[in-house]
């Protein structure tokens, strides 16, 4: 049996060997998403079920705000220029991983301008039953979600807005068929003592209207419209049960405007619906202009990691063929 003699590796056999080892950790580094990105079919259809639905036969509505894309990304739907405008909350910021807070947030803001849209939003309707109710045939993109008003067994389950996002995207996959539970606050049934206040924020009591109008919605329909001025300490309130929802009218030039809507309690003596109009006159541009809820680069092809990778491997495959050429010209 003849033995194969091993010869060592020369320094140009040991460089490549190097830079094979290193392309290898790098691009095993790359985060996977980093090489795939999601591709939504044309023509996908989606479904919504609503969850932990409290009562039989309760209303739930559903308005698309956004439209997603082929690489997942949302963009505003033309009837909600003005709650972009107004508010300055873009959808487009918008992903799965951004945080239930600022969903929540959103969804307050968005909650009038939708409730004034005059049907000019896509709007589906679906009836609970067995505690779930299901929506067929949505297209990709961002719905709110609302629900009407339900008394079971002596208390009143009173809908949150919900901003729900169609289909859930994970990466380089997505699955079109999702759930979401119903958000409700719940109360003993009573006369409900509700509010709206303005407050100011970034500016001067000299530099501000001297008033607003604030639109209050029951549902879709119109409630009253309202004046909010220093005469009534920028506060209106009202007695009632409904769905209700606020929008201010004709927001000041230059300012953004954003809802908080809580509940109140009886030990404070606000036990209904408090909505918080904010006006706020932005101080300068964010030198970051993302934010926790923006989509993240996902299925970027321009991810600075394999450049770089590929530009250090280079210049090694540089500098081997500078050492081959130098023994070769050694050996004449």
């Amino acid at each position: 049996m003849t033995r194969r003699e091993t010869k060592p590796f020369g320094s140009a056999e040991r460089v490549l060997v190097a830079v094979m080892v290193l392309l290898a950790v790098v691009l095993a580094a790359v985060p996977s998403t980093a090489r795939a990105q999601v591709s939504i079919a044309r023509g996908t259809v989606c479904s919504l079920e609503v969850e932990k639905c409290p009562a039989k036969g309760q209303g739930f509505h559903l308005a698309l705000v956004a439209r997603m894309n082929a690489n997942g990304k949302l963009t505003a739907v033309p009837a909600l220029a003005d709650a972009v405008a107004e508010t300055g909350i873009d959808p487009a910021t918008f992903s799965e991983a951004t945080d239930a807070q600022t969903l929540s947030a959103a969804a307050s803001s968005y909650l009038g301008y939708v409730a004034s849209g005059n049907e000019s939003f896509d709007e589906r309707d679906a009836t609970a039953t067995g505690g779930k109710a299901s929506f067929l045939g949505l297209e990709p993109g961002m719905y709110l979600l609302t629900a009407e008003p339900e008394t079971v067994d002596g208390s009143i389950y009173t809908a949150l807005p919900n901003l729900v996002i169609v289909p859930r995207v994970d990466g380089s996959t997505y699955a079109t068929n999702c759930q979401v539970e119903a958000k409700f606050e719940v109360r003993p049934v009573e006369t409900q003592h509700n509010r709206v206040t303005k407050l100011w924020q970034g500016d001067g009591a000299s530099t501000r209207p001297q008033s607003v109008q604030v639109a209050i919605y029951n549902g879709g329909a119109l409630y009253q419209e309202v004046t909010l001025d220093a005469s009534n300490n920028w506060t209106f309130a009202w007695d009632g049960d409904g769905n209700w929802s606020v929008r201010e009218k004709n927001v000041p030039a230059g300012y953004t405007c954003s809802v908080l809507m809580t509940r109140g309690d009886s030990e404070s003596g606000q036990d209904g619906m408090d909505f918080t109009i904010t006006n706020t006159l932005p101080t300068g541009k964010h030198e970051n202009p993302r934010t926790p809820g923006s989509i993240s680069n996902t299925g970027d092809p321009t991810s600075p990691v394999v450049p770089a990778a590929l530009l250090c491997a280079g210049g090694v495959l540089v500098l081997l063929g500078l050492a081959g050429r130098r023994r070769e010209e050694g050996r004449a």
